[in-house]
């Protein structure tokens, strides 16, 4: 409570506070109380005006808002007043002026507005000052860690069980973000619910702190994870991030504090951006966050904005987090040069990507370069940006391999790199749907899938690279140059 302290000596008049910790701020507050010269005063609706002071914690003064307002004028000793739940008067043009007239006759007291959600009208905003309770850091978080396991180890006598050496540390990581109570919660459940901690425990934190923060519910949190040795090629891309992983993840600091903000996926649909992008986060065991650009519109003005920054506000708060923003080209197209709201987002999103502090890594998605605006594209919004292009027969041997194994097929039976050859223009999805289509045609028969089926298959498929092989040509004329090949 120092920097609140501080802005009360400082003679703010009016300061505004938005928490869902009214208790918290409450304690916080009883204790610069009793250090204070100042006398300390809280009002809520349903106990009336207190003093925050030994011995007149039972002495109501009024319960009525313009007779408190009447008591603050008329007291010439300095105070302090936080007016709890004051937004349900916020609106009401008595209560307004009340507020400037102890401002302009009484500039001695400070008023505090503290509410879950204040929102000040503009005769009031420019003369208040927004303070915010800062959440708990990773060392208090440690400690509570630290505090709750030893509760649980005195009280059933036993050690607590830890699945390995860093599961404790990652433990504390998915409590930042949130505040002292809900940490406190979510940890006690962790190890109270079994006596070990493992992943488990970490995922369920990540699902509970997710729904907290996701207001709005514009993020999804993927926990269908991959890894990226499940992605066949993709080698420059692997050894890209391999170099980054350490950095990133703080076991490893730059000169300067530089770490990594990300990176912009082109390419060609189906050929493993989207999987790219999960196999990031459980490589890097982290929380994966989707944004899909279409969820935020909202038919209300400033609302869709609204989105996008409560969206990147919560996953700031997941920290460290992935997060995916899938096919990025639709909220941020450079083709709709006339619509308002498109702009605003790429300021909101571009301003964003620019000043972010927190450890939050970007994977965008992108199938039309054409549609991006060059803002977005320019050195420093990501660390680099890489063309994903159709599989060479290497990459289509591992993809059939990777496949039909996952299937529970014997690749030892079929001839894969006969079929790599065979299906040269295919994307990665496309020779996943034959092996689909394969078990399809033999599961009647309870027969196996064949290199002869697979054969005719691939015979009887036109590929996107075909249909679509103007696109495609310009994209990777596009990408000569100016994107990394993964």
């Amino acid at each position: 409570m120092h920097d609140l302290e501080v802005l009360i000596n400082s003679g703010r008049k009016l300061v505004t506070l938005e928490t869902e910790r009214e208790g918290c701020f409450i304690d916080g507050f009883r204790r610069i109380a009793r250090r204070s010269d100042r006398a300390y005063f809280q009002w809520t609706l349903t106990q009336g005006l207190l003093r925050l002071a030994p011995g007149y914690e039972n002495q109501v003064i009024n319960k009525d808002i313009n007779q408190v307002f009447a008591q603050i004028q008329s007291t010439e000793r300095p105070g302090v007043y936080v007016f709890v739940d004051f937004h349900h008067h916020i609106d009401d043009p008595v209560a307004i002026r009340h507020i400037k007239d102890v401002r302009l006759h009484s500039p001695q007291h400070c008023i505090i507005l503290l509410s879950q959600i204040i929102q000040l009208p503009d005769e009031l905003a420019n003369l208040a000052t927004q303070y915010q309770l800062p959440l708990p850091t990773t060392e208090q978080l440690s400690d509570l860690v630290t505090e709750i396991a030893d509760e649980w180890i005195v009280t059933h006598t036993e050690k607590l069980k830890i699945a390995d050496r860093g599961i404790v540390k990652r433990l504390v990581a998915s409590l930042c973000g949130v505040s002292h109570s809900d940490a406190r919660r979510m940890a006690h459940h962790a190890i109270y619910n079994d006596g070990i901690i493992d992943q488990n425990d970490i995922s369920d934190i990540l699902k509970t702190k997710f729904d907290l923060l996701n207001k709005n519910n514009v993020l999804k949190l993927e926990l269908d994870y991959a890894e990226l040795k499940e992605v066949a090629g993709f080698d420059n891309l692997k050894q890209w991030l391999e170099v980054r992983r350490q950095v990133f993840c703080g076991q490893v600091k730059l000169p300067g504090g530089d770490t990594p903000k990300g990176m912009l996926l082109l390419g060609v649909q189906g050929c493993g951006k989207s999987l790219s992008a999960k196999a990031v986060a459980g490589s890097w065991q982290l929380p994966l966050l989707h944004l899909d650009f279409g969820t935020l519109y909202n038919r209300f003005y400033g609302q869709t904005e609204e989105n996008l920054r409560s969206a990147l506000e919560a996953a700031e708060r997941m920290q460290p987090c992935v997060l995916w923003v899938d096919e990025i080209e639709k909220g941020l197209s450079a083709v709709s040069g006339s619509d308002d709201v498109s702009k605003r987002l790429l300021g909101t999103f571009l301003t964003w990507l620019s000043e972010k502090k927190e450890s939050v890594f970007i994977v965008a998605t992108a199938n039309d370069v054409s549609a991006l605006p060059p803002e977005l594209l320019r050195k420093g919004r990501f660390d680099e940006v890489f063309f994903v292009d159709l599989p060479d027969v290497k990459a289509r041997a591992a993809i059939f391999n990777l496949h039909l194994q996952r299937r529970e097929q014997d690749t030892s039976l079929i001839d894969v790199h006969s079929l790599a050859e065979q299906c040269e223009g295919f994307s990665g999805a496309e020779i996943e749907q034959l092996v689909v289509s394969a078990l399809y045609h033999t599961y009647q028969k309870s027969d196996s899938v064949t290199t002869e089926l697979l054969f005719q298959l691939i015979q009887d498929t036109e590929p996107l690279s075909v249909l679509m092989s103007e696109k495609i040509d310009a994209l990777r004329e596009w990408a000569n140059g100016r994107a990394v090949l993964v």
